[in-house]
């Protein structure tokens, strides 16, 4: 015969307790039918049993309660008692080890003057230096295997087990409620772990079922999009034009551009929407000021990639085709399942294709990998598994996420994904979070339990709230398009509250303050957010993507959301990488500095003065002056905000660890090309004059040649002013700084830009460079303003430079700049620190 264990017996037990419901009978009739002793034998196990409950289970003085691990939505209302046999996979996230010594060193890695900036950790290093001993992971570990937890994995950030809810009740002190149908269940209160793990524990995952999450992608409430398309693979050529079946006659051109010239797109319709056309990826350059830096041959293309967070397979040859329609190079996709399997196409695929699509319009030239979870071999929850592995497998030194959570515990937040977070912001890794899609109302869990609703009070994308991520809000606005249907360039932008949804923005319910925030945002005690936005209407302007339509490859128009905004800015990450030299982790700290400042062509930083984000009746926040909860410091000028980061030091990105990739699944319709990197088509078609925007190779061959000794690389005297005398121009940014670099090393390039702005009636004649220190040279390689290029009102030149320290401690210098503008000579100031 053989004896039951206490685990069994506290089943029994539990069995009895749920008398009344429906698994009570059937749970008792099953451990009777495993071990039927007669007579005295059966008494004596039963008090056995009951005697090691007794002995096993720690007094109540010995326990305390797990704060936040329940959640507060309809845990109350579920009457009934779950499952006593039920299986449940639980995760136990331990407290993060030396936790002081992690918050210095992560302020360290951001502070430009400090030895640690920009030294990331690695996996490896962030578990030995942050992570639980061995010792402490086998005491918890131990514990849970008395309690008849079945141990699946262990780490020294957390145990991932298996165990029956009667054993889970028993371990954790707490009882399991149920809805009468038995579909949900959470517990009803928190649950108790023994003393001895206070401060070891940080949170349990797996004891209820009530989160649900959503993508953050909004269309407009209109019937404004293509429900007729070609198929790819008979997609028009470049230069192309036909009608598809099913658009109007009269539909209109998109504003897309290929080698040959403006292709006419017969499966987008003219969006119609009093706005003009949408938005195209050329048109997003142009209004955000990336077209510089392309030119310049930034393209995100060197370093590592972008990783997009999703719960669902995709259509490859969707991306194909918006590549092809938009005249992007090739995107370099990757898939990586995250538990092991592919879930197949969920039905959140529009999602997967928008991230994917709109990273790569960003950063062109940066792989795409793609982490997919899946809900049915899911540990926890599909989209954590996904950005557990990627944050696990530190591949990408940008990471989106662009879906929000409704219906979790406290814990959840603050612990289970606070702990992710924190170790990609230790490894360099920049993560970007859509701030939700409906204001200041936020999403909630609605009454029956099963999806996220819109809020009637206020509510914010908490996992957007942590302070180890960038909170990403929208913007809408009217574009300026020529005849045909190219953006001219920017123009004012208001808060995203258009009727189709809102920027998610308020104050955390959650987490603090975070120190960066102090006195440049309100007073309320609580980290707000977003911290900055991007366009993110549907219908103003709206944006293009490749979609899936049951199994073929379409165009579509148009879409929206902050979940198009987060990818977005994630390429914009990768623009700064590598520019900069490397990874930039949480960009919160350097963002609020820049956003201080108060002025856009110094920071890069758009700021949105009009609109609130006010939804559903709840009353938003209105954007100001500076920082406001529905736009944070604005949106991005992304060749000044490259400009003003602070490049990194000579410290190499860590290397990924050997398993980062080992399941990747390669795109079979996609062919990796990013060595070299392709450059981009441009938005217009090309002036006669010599001006690198309107082409992807500067046209203007650089004629400043740097002695190869660190000296001033242009001749002393200034060349005179040349005539006739232009407006004032604009040269940014005013101040570099390079940071700590070895002495008799050259730096990567900054870049300087100088522009012609459009009111100006003379062209900008470019006349000389000077350097007034040799720890300073000019990259010609880098520079398109050279000696009598004529800079056409509206555009612009750039001007690489290098630092190269020829000894220790503090240097500086300047760049003047000489041109036949009204205010020139321009001054930049250099700085750099020489080891």
């Amino acid at each position: 015969m053989r004896t039951r264990t206490a685990s069994e017996a506290r089943s029994c037990s539990r069995a009895t307790d749920h008398a009344g419901g429906p698994a009570s009978a059937a749970i008792a009739r099953g451990v009777l039918d495993y071990a039927r002793p007669a007579g005295r034998q059966f008494f004596s196990a039963i008090v056995i049993a009951a005697l090691a409950i007794v002995f096993a289970r720690p007094a109540a003085a010995q326990t305390i309660a797990l704060d936040g691990n329940r959640p507060a939505a309809l845990a109350a209302a579920l009457t009934a008692r779950a499952d006593a046999s039920a299986p449940l996979t639980v995760r136990v996230t331990f407290a993060l080890r030396n936790r002081s010594a992690l918050v210095r060193l992560l302020a360290e890695q951001q502070n430009p003057a400090s030895p640690h900036y920009h030294r990331w950790l690695t996996p490896a290093a962030f578990a030995a230096r942050f992570g639980r001993t061995p010792a402490e992971i086998s005491a918890v570990s131990a514990w849970l295997n008395t309690e008849g937890f079945q141990i699946v994995s262990a780490s020294a950030q957390e145990i991932t087990s298996h165990a029956a809810v009667a054993d889970v009740e028993s371990a954790f002190a707490t009882t399991i409620g149920a809805s009468p149908d038995g579909t949900l269940y959470a517990l009803q209160s928190d649950p108790q772990i023994p003393n001895r793990f206070v401060g070891l524990i940080a949170s349990i995952e797996g004891l209820d079922n009530l989160r649900r999450s959503t993508p953050l992608t909004i269309r407009p409430g209109r019937s404004s999009r293509v429900t007729q398309a070609a198929p790819a693979a008979n997609f028009p050529a470049p230069g192309a034009a036909r009608i598809s079946p099913g658009a109007p006659r009269d539909a209109g051109p998109v504003n897309a551009r290929g080698a040959q010239g403006r292709i006419e797109l017969a499966s987008v319709t003219n969006y119609n929407g009093g706005q003009g056309l949408a938005f195209g990826p050329h048109d997003l350059w142009t209004f955000y000021d990336e077209t510089p830096l392309l030119v310049a041959g930034t393209n995100g293309g060197s370093g590592d990639c972008v990783a997009v967070i999703e719960d669902t397979d995709y259509l490859s040859s969707a991306v194909t085709l918006f590549d092809t329609n938009f005249s992007l190079p090739a995107a370099s996709v990757t898939r990586i399942m995250a538990d092991g399997s592919n879930p197949g196409r969920t039905g959140d695929e529009t999602e997967a294709l928008l991230d994917i699509e709109w990273a790569h319009a960003v950063a062109p030239g940066a792989a795409v990998n793609v982490y997919i979870g899946n809900s049915a071999a899911a540990t926890i929850d599909p989209l954590v598994d996904a950005l557990a592995r990627a944050v696990k497998d530190n591949s990408c030194g940008a990471i989106s996420v662009s879906y929000g959570f409704c219906g979790a515990s406290n814990s959840f937040y603050n612990s289970t994904l606070d702990s992710i977070f924190v170790q990609a912001a230790a490894q360099g890794q920049s993560i970007f979070i859509s701030s939700g899609d409906q204001g200041a109302a936020g999403l909630v869990l609605n009454g029956a339990g099963t999806a996220c609703v819109v809020g009637t009070t206020a509510n914010v994308n908490e996992m957007a709230a942590d302070p180890n991520v960038t909170g990403v809000g929208g913007t809408q606005f009217t574009p300026d398009f020529d005849s045909s249907g190219n953006d001219l360039g920017s123009t004012a932008e208001s808060v995203w509250d258009d009727g189709s949804g809102a920027s998610g923005g308020g104050k955390s319910a959650i987490f603090r303050k975070p120190t960066y925030q102090n006195a440049v945002t309100p007073a309320d005690g609580a980290r707000d957010l977003p911290d900055v936005a991007m366009g993110a209407s549907p219908n103003s302007p709206g944006f293009y993507w490749g979609d899936d339509a049951s199994g073929t490859a379409v165009m579509k128009c148009c879409i929206g959301g902050t979940s198009i905004a987060a990818p977005m800015w994630a390429g914009v990450a990768k623009l700064v990488a590598q520019s900069g030299g490397g990874r930039v982790g949480n960009l919160d700290q350097r963002i609020y500095q820049l956003g201080a400042l108060g002025n856009a062509s110094l920071s890069g930083l758009r700021d949105v003065t009009s609109g609130n984000n006010t939804f559903n009746r709840v009353t938003g926040f209105s954007a100001i002056n500076g920082y406001d909860q529905s736009t944070g410091w604005g949106s991005a000028d992304m060749a000044n905000f490259v400009a003003a980061y602070p490049v990194s030091s000579s410290t190499p990105t860590p290397t990924p660890s050997a398993t980062a990739t080992a399941t990747a699944t390669p795109t079979p319709t996609t062919t990796p090309t990013r060595t070299p990197s392709p450059t981009p088509t441009p938005t217009r078609t090309p002036t006669p004059t010599p001006t690198p925007t309107h082409t992807p190779t500067p046209t203007a061959t650089p004629t400043i040649t740097p002695t190869p000794t660190p000296s001033p690389s242009s001749t002393p005297t200034p060349t005179p002013t040349p005539t006739p005398t232009s407006g004032p121009a604009n040269a940014t940014p005013r101040t570099i700084f390079f940071s700590r670099h070895k002495i008799g090393t050259l730096s990567l390039a900054r870049m300087v830009a100088i522009a012609n702005p459009l009111k100006n009636k003379a062209p900008l004649i470019i006349g000389s460079l000077s350097l007034s220190s040799g720890e300073f040279v000019i990259d010609p390689t880098r520079t398109t303003c050279v000696s009598g290029l004529n800079v056409p009102r509206g555009k612009r030149c750039h001007i690489g430079v290098k630092f190269a320290p020829t000894q220790t401690g503090a240097l500086s210098g300047a760049l003047t700049i000489f041109d036949n503008s009204s205010n020139g000579p321009h001054l930049v100031q250099l700085q750099g620190i020489g080891k």
